[in-house]
Order: structure tokens, then C-alpha cells, then sequence
């Protein structure tokens, strides 16, 4: 089981108190099916694609439903605003995943971005702990927001760095799409490369969405057959065709 999150106090100024949470030991992904960990921001300047989003992530889902082909799918979505890291529903099947809608998101808050990706790390690892190494699924993890870290109170740069490091050596894939910053920029300070960074434009969401569909359907089938990490971002995790209709304003 993964060890409880020791934290020790950073800084602390007249309106926040900063806390770094200690590292654990990621465990080895497998390839009994996938869990596919959604982490999207929920700030308030998603608010204007609200929508959309919440369309684009439920064809999504769709999507990866209709593509059994690629072996057992579990799906993990987590929410980030504000000072508060939601998971909405955890390692489901994904024929048990409900609808997003106008009630599950709900836009508000900063950006809190380390924090979520820390979170949602420990609890992916804490679901490979609980299965023995023949077990256990693969990893995929995507990381969506339109802005830069503002609001994280537990995790440093670095430290999610170190865990994202650790995780891909252990066979876990991640893709980080980013609107209005630079994605390559952003994604670089926390230890995503170029092959896994994607800048998209918010007017295009039903794009973006589609997009990360049918990579996420390819890492599926990728891992299945036993493709690491590092042969998965070398083959390309998305075609040109697919980046252009992402950056192209609507």
C-alpha cells in the first residue's frame, strides 16, 4: 500500500501556508488493460468553453468505450480549481463512467495545476500497490488546461518533476496539452518533453477532445502489444493533421 503523505512546511506568508509532500516509490505499470487518468482544469476562465468541454470530454468517452478492441479501459477523472483537487469518479470501467454535465463542472477558482498532477499521481500509484506486478494495467495520463500554475500550496516544480520522471522510467505515459501558454515551456518546468506537449486553442475543443481520442486509442493498443514509454512518445503521440485542427481557431 502506498505510505502515508508526510508533510513539512515550506513558507508561509500572511495568507498562505505552503507544505511540500514527501515522495513515494512508483510502482511498475503493466498491461492488463489501461486506466486512463483525465486531469482537467476547472478555473474560472474555462468557464467560456464550459460546454464544450463538457461535450468534447463525454465524446470522448464515448470514444474510448466503442474501441474494446484495445483491451480493458478504466477511466479516472479529476477536477482542478481554486485550492481544491477533485476526483469525480475513480478507475472505473468504462462502461460504468457516467456523464459529465453542467453540475459535475463547474468552473471557477485558480490554477492549481501541481497540485493535481501530484494527487492524481500518488493515487494512480496507490492502485498499482494494491495489484500484483502481473496484474496491473498500464498508465495514461493527460493533463488539459488553458492557464499557468497560480494556486498549488503542496507541490514544488521540481518535485512533480521527480515524480513524472519517475513514473515514465516505471512505463507510465503522459501527454500535457496546453492553451493560451506555451505548452513546451510550461510542461518542460514540470518534466514533460516535446514529445508529449500539445498547445490547443480553446475554440476548438470538439477538435482537441477528438484528438486525444484517437491518441489515447493508439496508446491503448500500443500498450497492449507491450510498446514502452519511451517507443510510444518516439512514434508520435499525434499526427499533423490532428495537431493543426487543435491549434486552429473556430
Amino acid at each position: 500500500m502506498i505510505k502515508p503523505v508526510i508533510t513539512t512546511k515550506l513558507t508561509t506568508t500572511a495568507t498562505t501556508t505552503v507544505t511540500v509532500e514527501k515522495p513515494v516509490k512508483i510502482k511498475k505499470a503493466g498491461k492488463q488493460g489501461v486506466l486512463i487518468t483525465m486531469i482537467i482544469d476547472e478555473s474560472g476562465s474555462m468557464g467560456v468553453v464550459r460546454g464544450s468541454t463538457i461535450t468534447g470530454f463525454n465524446e470522448f468517452v464515448a470514444g474510448q468505450r466503442d474501441s474494446g478492441f484495445c483491451g480493458a479501459g478504466y477511466l479516472t477523472l479529476v477536477k482542478f480549481e481554486g485550492w481544491k483537487v477533485e476526483t469525480v469518479y475513480h478507475n472505473r470501467p468504462l462502461s460504468e463512467v457516467p456523464a459529465l454535465d453542467y453540475d459535475t463542472y463547474q468552473p471557477a477558482g485558480g490554477t492549481n495545476l501541481l497540485d493535481a498532477i501530484g494527487d492524481t499521481i500518488k493515487a494512480v500509484n496507490a492502485v498499482l500497490s494494491d495489484k500484483k506486478k502481473k496484474d496491473r494495467p498500464g498508465v495514461i495520463i493527460t493533463i488539459m488546461t488553458d492557464g499557468e500554475e497560480n494556486s498549488s500550496r503542496r507541490y514544488t516544480n521540481q518535485q512533480i518533476k521527480d515524480l513524472v520522471a519517475a513514473a515514465e522510467k516505471a512505463d507510465w505515459t503522459f501527454q500535457f496539452l496546453g492553451a493560451n501558454i506555451d505548452a513546451f515551456s510550461v510542461g518542460s518546468t514540470f518534466g514533460m518533453h516535446a514529445a508529449n506537449s500539445v498547445n490547443y486553442d480553446t475554440s476548438s475543443m470538439a477538435d482537441t477532445f477528438a484528438s486525444v481520442g484517437a491518441s489515447t486509442v493508439r496508446m491503448r493498443m500500443a500498450k497492449s502489444v507491450g510498446m514502452t514509454t519511451s517507443e510510444i512518445y518516439s512514434s508520435g503521440l499525434y499526427t499533423a493533421d490532428e495537431l493543426n485542427k487543435m491549434n486552429t481557431k473556430k
